[in-house]
């Protein structure tokens, strides 16, 4: 295949023109890339409103089914760091490639599946495609676009990797009414197939061309690290965070990854390179974007059970409320292409911080009794200010990776940004737990241990005991929204707080501009 370079700065006057220009396909690289992130962050929501059909379909248990959920996720955080270590080394196309074609297979293999074992092992092996997709389509970007364009190609890619989430339950719901529940992973055979054939049409395969020596033992003990966190967090929902299955595998996780960090301050080939820490254009943009994730997957594990499971609204109908969402985060990402280059750093990202803030403040003004518009006015101004925040602190972040080390530095910063996005959840679902226990024990108090316990353990149980209870039950229901609703105050008030702190940290931190804009290509480019 045809083959195209971008040569290094200074070599000739030809080749700067050509390093300013970028790749001469990079729209078309764009265009794959984007649809890769789409549908991988997509399947990580697409089945949760496909669960009670997998069920009643395979007999899962509780636990299966949150498994299923969770496998996916758990398996694409932890190995993001390898697969992007790998892309370094043997070449970025090559490993995204082999992680699509995982990806389209275990789809396939999924939605046949026949039983809750299967489907599990499917969607742990779809997370494996996922964490080879993720760093090395972002890790792409600054190979193929000139600085002046880059802000326009990650402000897309940013899109693209947000969208996936709260279009997973639209295209979930619209599967489900018109196909059977095997529809929403077999959904991802022909549009990835799409995206694998593009990819390997268009893409140049960039790789470090002088690979550092692995260290095993680093590696083995990051994986093992991230496994435990993640799956302590995961389990938080599960167990509440006493439990031993939470903190044993958290506790031991943590110890993992400081055995990492001693071994890495003392190795002579260190797993991530050093420059990556000591860059405040890596480290703060990261810290930014994972806080944001933070507040960002409490916000969308929140609102959707209040909408199924007390106003009673479909798995589609949910996924058209969160659209609003989506078009503000496109809208934003659109925006911040103009105006960060204009502003700079140290302004454009607080300033979408401080706009999503404004947005956990409507949250409040949603009560029992009101319409959709102030749920309307949480999701609109909250995915402008993330669309706004984001694709800036991403381009920064790429910008300041050094040669070589591309797919490496964005696996760690993905990874970073799924475990904290994970410990959003777990702490906001904490949050809203508790304060909707709070509210119901008074209401619960003259009902039957068991009908009591169910109520008290969450909304859905409370409106399955008051649909049972009769016209007596009307009460009981109202009281539950109430208390659900305290807690989803209390999300919002949290998120609140959380956004002001990290808008003011980055105003401070965040230079006025990125002072290492990336003009080459890193590495070698080949067929």
């Amino acid at each position: 295949m045809a083959t195209s370079k971008i040569p290094s700065v200074g070599t000739s006057s030809t080749a700067s023109a050509e390093a300013e220009a970028g790749h001469p396909r990079r729209w078309w690289i764009l265009a794959a890339l984007a649809l890769s992130l789409l549908v991988v962050g997509l399947d990580a929501t697409v089945l949760n409103v496909a669960l009670s059909d997998i069920s009643r379909a395979l007999g899962a248990s509780t636990t299966e089914l949150q498994w299923i959920v969770n496998g996916y996720g758990l398996t694409s955080a932890v190995l993001l760091i390898p697969a992007g270590l790998l892309g370094d080394r043997i070449g970025r196309r090559r490993v995204l490639a082999v992680g699509l074609a995982i990806f389209v297979v275990a789809s396939a293999v999924g939605s046949l599946a026949q039983n809750p074992a299967e489907l599990i092992a499917a969607r742990t092996v779809m997370g494996v495609g996922a964490a080879a997709v993720f760093p090395l389509a972002l890790s792409i970007i600054p190979t193929v676009f000139a600085p002046r364009e880059r802000p326009k190609a990650v402000a897309v890619m940013t899109a693209a990797m947000g969208l996936g989430m709260p279009l997973g339950p639209l295209v979930g719901g619209w599967l489900l009414d018109n196909f059977w529940w095997g529809a929403t992973l077999l959904f991802n055979v022909p549009t990835v197939a799409v995206a694998l054939g593009a990819g390997l049409a268009f893409i140049p395969n960039t790789r470090d061309p002088r690979p550092r020596r692995v260290n095993p033992l680093g590696l083995l003990l990051t994986v093992a690290g991230l496994t435990g966190i993640v799956y302590g967090i995961t389990q938080v929902p599960i167990d509440g965070w006493g439990a031993g299955s939470t903190l044993v595998p958290l506790v031991g996780g943590f110890a993992l990854l400081v055995a990492f960090g001693f071994l890495e301050s003392r190795t002579s080939a260190p797993l991530l390179d050093r420059r990556l820490i000591r860059s405040r254009l890596f480290v703060w943009p990261t810290a930014a974007t994972a806080l944001t994730s933070f507040v960002m997957m409490g916000l969308l594990f929140a609102i959707p059970l209040y909408l199924q499971a007390y106003l009673g609204d479909s798995a589609l109908t949910t996924g058209l409320k969160l659209m609003p969402m989506m078009l503000t985060l496109v809208l934003g990402s659109g925006l911040s292409s103009r105006l960060g280059p204009r502003l700079g750093l140290k302004v454009i990202v607080p300033a979408g911080l401080l706009v999503s803030s404004a947005g956990f403040l409507a949250l409040l003004g949603i009560t029992p009794s009101s319409d959709y518009w102030p749920l309307l006015a949480t999701l609109a101004i909250t995915g402008l200010g993330f669309g706004l925040a984001m694709p800036p602190a991403m381009a920064a972040m790429l910008d300041s990776l050094p040669d070589g080390v591309q797919s490496t530095g964005t696996g760690l910063n993905l990874s970073v940004r799924q475990t904290v996005g994970a410990l959003g959840v777990a702490v906001l679902g904490s949050i809203l737990a508790a304060a909707y226990r709070a509210g119901m024990d008074a209401p619960t108090a003259h009902l039957p241990g068991a009908a009591a316990s169910a109520a008290r353990d969450s909304l859905g149980g409370a409106v399955a005991v008051a649909g049972r209870l009769g016209p007596a039950g009307a009460a009981l229901r109202n009281a539950a929204g109430s208390a659900y609703l305290d807690g989803l105050h209390s999300v919002g008030l949290v998120c609140f707080g959380a956004a002001l702190v990290i808008a003011a940290a980055m105003a401070i931190v965040l230079p006025r501009h990125a002072q290492t804009p990336r003009t080459t290509a890193a590495g070698k480019m080949g067929s």
